[in-house]
């Protein structure tokens, strides 16, 4: 059976739940990690295929189909190399899987625990599904400083799905994008600061205090 592509009227965060809980994919990637990332490759093939479509519209008789997909095989094939190594925190490299060998800065806890208790409508601006879940799962990791050799397949999983999601969205400078980044305990292109000052705003828009 063919694997799950995303629809037109699809946002990321939906069409990644979607495609993580097909049984398809759950049947053919046992491992969340896996799941995640052919997930993310068949998003981002229909992106681009987005955007082939709205660059060559025009020329589309002498063009063709413009649209491509990966075959599944090779969707496979990619994913298995995974095995090789410990492809940790990128593709090809062989750290351990641990928070401390990220490349990506962790995001205060303290910070992001008050305005997920304090401030529930700024918290569900982004990330809402997917997101909450790798929140718990690594804020347990923080909280306890679990040691590496104690972490679960799923507390391994939720880091080395972190560093695959931070790579993607670590340029999203919007609420939702950045409630996002702080649900996924990731500290964006801009700075502590910056997403800091831009949830006191949506604080004081919504409930007319600071954090």
């Amino acid at each position: 059976m063919p694997l799950p592509r995303p629809k037109r009227e699809e946002d990321e965060e939906s069409f990644l739940t979607r495609c993580m809980s097909d049984e398809v994919m759950i049947d053919e990637f046992g491992k969340l990690e896996q799941r995640f990332a052919v997930c993310e490759i068949q998003w981002e093939t229909f992106e681009d295929e987005m955007e082939e479509d709205d660059e060559l519209e025009d020329i589309e008789e002498e063009s063709g189909n413009i649209e491509e997909e990966i075959d599944d095989n090779e969707l496979i094939f990619m994913i298995n190399q995974i095995k090789k190594v410990t492809n940790f925190p990128q593709h090809g490299d062989d750290e351990t899987v641990s928070l401390t060998n990220s490349k990506y800065e962790l995001f205060p806890l303290e910070f992001a625990e008050r305005i997920k208790e304090k401030y529930p409508k700024v918290w569900s601006l982004g990330g809402n599904i997917l997101g909450n879940e790798q929140y718990r799962h690594l804020y347990d990791i923080r909280k306890n400083k679990i040691p590496t050799d104690q972490l679960t397949p799923r507390q391994n999983e939720a880091i080395r799905l972190r560093e695959a999601w931070s790579a993607r969205h670590y340029e999203n400078l919007r609420p939702a994008g950045v409630i996002a980044q702080m649900k996924w305990h990731t500290v964006g292109s801009r700075g502590l600061e910056y997403m800091k000052n831009l949830m006191n705003e949506e604080i004081k828009k919504r409930y007319g205090d600071d954090a």
